[in-house]
C-alpha cells in the first residue's frame, strides 16, 4: 500500500479549492504507479546499465518544508544540494555496489542501480535561504527549509462591535 504525506486541514476550515493541487497529487500518484511498474527488469537486460533514482519525500509544516532524499550507498562527497529561485536540486553519483568482469546482474531494483542522478522540487512558498540546513545520515538526506516570514500563516484578531 502506498503511503503519501498528508496535509490535514482543520475540520470545518474553509480552504480555497485549487484544481492544480489535485492535478499535482494525481500526477504524483501516477508517477509512483509507473515507477513501481517499471522497477522490474527482465534478466535479458542484466548487462545494461541500471540507473539509480533516489526517493524524494516532501512535508510541509506552518514553519517550514522538510525534504527527505533516500540515497543509500551515496558517499557524502558525491552528494550536492542547491537552492536556486525556489527550486531545491539534489544531485550526486552512486557507485556500483559490485563491479567486475564476471559479475552478472539477475535483478536490480531502482534503488539498487548506480550512476549520476538529479532530483528537483520547486517549493510552493518563499524560503528563508539563510537558515536552510541539510543533514545526511544513514543514507537519508534531510533538508529543512524554513519559510520566509511573508509565507508563514498569520493570525488576525477580530474585534466585535457592541
Amino acid at each position: 500500500m502506498m503511503r503519501l504525506p498528508v496535509r490535514r486541514e482543520l475540520e470545518n476550515a474553509v480552504v480555497r479549492w485549487n484544481p492544480f493541487r489535485e492535478m499535482d497529487q494525481f500526477r504524483r500518484e501516477m508517477d509512483e504507479l509507473f515507477n513501481r511498474f517499471f522497477e522490474w527488469r527482465p534478466t535479458t537486460m542484466a548487462t545494461a546499465e541500471f540507473e539509480f533514482s533516489p526517493a524524494l519525500d516532501v512535508y510541509e509544516t506552518p514553519e517550514e518544508f522538510v525534504v527527505f532524499v533516500t540515497a543509500p550507498g551515496v558517499s557524502e562527497k558525491d552528494l550536492h544540494v542547491e537552492l536556486s529561485n525556489g527550486t531545491l536540486t539534489v544531485s550526486g553519483e552512486r557507485k556500483a555496489l559490485i563491479e567486475g568482469e564476471n559479475v552478472q546482474a539477475h535483478y536490480v531494483s531502482r534503488m539498487g542501480g548506480h550512476g549520476k542522478f538529479t532530483v528537483n522540487y520547486t517549493l510552493p512558498a518563499a524560503i528563508n535561504e539563510n537558515k536552510v540546513k541539510a543533514v545526511y545520515k544513514n543514507g537519508v538526506l534531510e533538508v529543512r527549509l524554513p519559510k520566509a516570514e511573508s509565507a508563514k500563516p498569520k493570525s488576525v484578531k477580530v474585534e466585535f462591535e457592541k
